[in-house]
């Protein structure tokens, strides 16, 4: 009884919240316009918004150090408002005029505040937001804002972002110097740190020194513990500049301390180490010779007092097969390693250094605000180095949350495959970014342009994640991001691998593991180009259909909560190629039993319809149910056999409708309430006769295709 007392209690307690909370929504929109509060951007400021809060969210009541109370007490106290996907066509009607009453359809001075702002950073010669927004582009806009914080506008699908699959801009509002008493009309800003037009200064290099003078004095976290590793070669830099050379055979026993750089090749190819210059290299390396970032890298590490530096160019032999496996699987513990990891992440080649001044884009811009009439506030506005996570969560931004796996850094360094487990594995990091420098290690991020307290990156701080949603999390991480070469797709995310509580209990098999192989099973490609051949030649020589690494594209799972397992895995194999066993594949087998139905799959491009139903005993269809595609799909035949059957494309489709055999295989059913069974869609594979391949996975089935599937043993390749 006690249960269905506390029960009844929560829904009483909603079913107020939610009267309470329509109420305030009513009031705001009879009131607003009479009180001269815009009903849009309401003002630019937090209060009297039926969403505002006050309050922690959920997420903060699983913070168990004790040292997070004075945070959790003050986000308690502070107003914050979160504004999500206002129309620019709403924002737009601010300089827009009522052809009727010949007034403005909003007068709003802060929505033309952020008119004039879009004007700056969104109008050129390629694009322009107005013409944009016109012409019905799905272009939107965000608020995120939060007393004493500056003020971020999350600016969506403005502009293509070279970079990332997410065209996502975050711009930041804030005033310099900032006012010591509030100004009434002014939008809610705080203030913000300063960010340095040259990353050559002298307050750069100040920032980068004090960061780790702070973290090695004041970070129990983040020290290292010796455990005799020493990487194969290392380049020396303690002489000088004069007297670099490559050094093999250190002895662990001197304990060597070294930086370990992750930058981008870009196109070209950077001065690198071969069996010709093996012997050359270990005599001297001549400073003038390298490349920019290579130079750039060996003056930070000078810098910071350190006389070893690592660069995988230099470090590995680039034309020893058998040098490069071996050296690629001790990657990981190059960068864990690392005393310090630096990222050239502005740098899009070897040729560009990011030790320069800033591109013009990242300096601020600066506006005049009309406060009242004859008085004007001076705005300043610049571009975020790094997308805002959600302001509830705050000053805690530990690893493996939902934005740690969604929110990307801005950069070109950024957006390579081969870097990400650089920066994962780093225990510190010093980020020389397009926007700031930002210094991350195991208990906090920082960066120049940024005031304390720092976001938190202490590991479990938001509650501790499994395993298996830790790996999802640095799979869906990686795999927005792009690779040069196709076999490289399993070993430049090797070196995370190898570090997951897994790797001591499990099999690996190309990217999935064996203890949870059925839930990794269910990986689903991201949306965006189900039209499109996602598996390429390339892709089908280097991983087989069950595994994500045979996609070109971004993957993800969804959250299943306590799921309950409807299959079994008899066999599981991953044709290694070379020396690493967690590196490059050439193909495997992976062999269920469970329930199969036999359906058919129907789609259509140009509608992008991606469904699958079944043929009831009567001739009748089943309800048409969704899948997520493994990309574009087309329909095979099989010698001596009618019919066709799904098969994934390797070429380009014309995007014309197709229907055609294929079948489900159920692997669980989920714990929600009627269309709750999750598996994947097969077809055949044209390569290898009798096997099935992937195309695709489905999550919303109901029971009826389980109950009246057959029970077989199926073997995907």
């Amino acid at each position: 009884m006690p249960g269905f007392f506390s029960s009844a209690a929560k829904s009483v307690r909603l079913a107020a919240d939610t009267v309470v909370y329509a109420g305030n929504t009513v009031s705001r929109q009879i009131k607003g316009g009479k009180n001269g509060v815009c009903l849009v951007c309401n003002n630019l400021q937090p209060h009297g918004h039926e969403d505002t809060f006050g309050r922690p969210s959920a997420a903060w009541n699983q913070v168990s150090d004790p040292a997070q109370a004075k945070r959790r007490k003050q986000l308690a106290s502070v107003p914050t408002l979160v504004l999500e996907e206002i129309p620019t066509k709403k924002i737009l009607e601010s300089r827009e005029t009522d052809p009727k009453t010949g007034l403005p359809k909003n007068d709003c001075r802060y929505c033309r505040l952020l008119c004039d702002i879009f004007d700056a950073y969104f109008v050129d010669e390629w694009m322009n937001w107005i013409t944009e927004t016109k012409n019905g582009m799905p272009i939107k806009v965000g608020l995120m804002i939060r007393q004493g914080q500056p003020l971020i506008i999350n600016c969506w699908n403005f502009t293509y972002d070279k970079w990332f699959q997410n065209a996502r801009v975050d711009l930041e509002i804030y005033m310099d110097p900032m006012p010591a008493t509030p100004i009434p009309g002014a939008p809610t800003m705080g203030p913000t740190g300063r960010r340095a037009v040259d990353v050559r200064s002298e307050e750069c290099m100040r920032f980068m020194k004090e960061s780790v003078w702070e973290c090695c004095n004041t970070h129990p976290g983040c020290a290292m513990q010796p455990d005799g590793f020493v990487p194969t070669r290392l380049i020396y830099v303690g002489g000088g500049k004069d007297a670099l050379q490559l050094c093999d055979n250190i002895s662990p026993e001197q304990n060597v301390s070294w930086a370990a750089l992750s930058h981008c090749w870009g196109d070209g190819k950077p001065l690198s180490l071969t069996t010709e210059t093996l012997k050359i290299l270990k005599e001297r390396i001549n400073f003038a010779e390298l490349p920019a970032t290579f130079q750039d890298a060996v003056t930070i590490t000078q810098e910071l007092g350190l006389t070893y530096v690592w660069i995988d160019s230099l470090c590995i032999v680039q034309d020893d097969k058998t040098d490069w496996e071996q050296e690629a699987a001790r990657m990981g513990a190059v960068y864990s390693r690392a005393f310090i990891v630096i990222s050239g992440a502005s740098s899009p080649n070897p040729s560009t250094p990011y030790l320069r001044p800033r591109e013009e884009e990242w300096l601020p811009k600066h506006f005049n605000f009309s406060v009242s009439p004859g008085l004007n506030l001076p705005i300043t506005v610049r571009q975020r180095h790094l997308l805002a996570a959600p302001l509830d969560q705050g000053l805690l931004e530990p690893p493996f949350t939902g934005s740690w796996a969604t929110l990307k850094k801005v950069g070109p360094l950024y957006g390579r495959g081969w870097c990400f487990q650089e920066s994962f594995l780093a225990s510190r990091i010093i980020n020389f970014a397009p926007g700031a420098i930002i210094y991350e290690c195991k208990t906090h991020r920082k960066s120049e342009d940024q005031l304390p307290p720092y976001p938190c990156t202490i590991p479990g701080t938001l509650g501790e994640v499994s395993p298996l949603e830790q790996w999802h999390m640095i799979v869906k991480s990686y795999t927005s991001r792009q690779l040069t070469f196709i076999k490289d797709k399993l070993p430049a995310i090797a070196g995370a691998a190898t570090k997951m509580p897994q790797a001591t209990r499990s099999t690996y098999l190309a990217g999935l593991w064996s203890e949870s192989l059925l839930l990794d099973l269910l990986w689903q490609v991201m949306p965006g180009r189900a039209h499109e051949p996602l598996m390429t030649k390339e892709h089908e020589e280097n991983a087989p259909t069950w595994s994500w690494a045979s996609m070109n594209w971004g993957v993800t799972w969804n959250s299943l909560q306590s799921p309950k397992l409807l299959a079994a895995a008899v066999d599981a194999q991953a044709h290694v190629v070379g020396a690493n066993p967690y590196g490059q594949v050439s193909g495997g087998t992976v062999t269920l039993r469970g329930h199969i139905k036999y359906c058919r799959i129907s789609t259509d491009y140009h509608k992008n319809r991606h469904d699958v139903y079944y043929i009831k005993p009567d001739g009748s269809n089943s309800k048409m149910q969704h899948f997520r595609t493994d990309g574009a799909l087309v329909a095979g035949t099989i010698p001596g056999q009618d019919g066709t059957y799904a098969c994934r494309s390797r070429l380009t489709v014309s995007g014309n409708a197709m229907d055609t055999a294929a079948a489900f295989f159920c692997i669980a059913k989920g714990s929600w309430l009627k269309y709750d069974h999750v598996g994947l869609i097969l077809g055949m594979s044209p390569k290898f006769p009798g096997f099935m391949e992937r195309v695709g996975s489905v999550s919303n089935l109901p029971h009826d295709w389980y109950d009246t599937g057959e029970e077989v043993t199926v073997t995907i390749v």
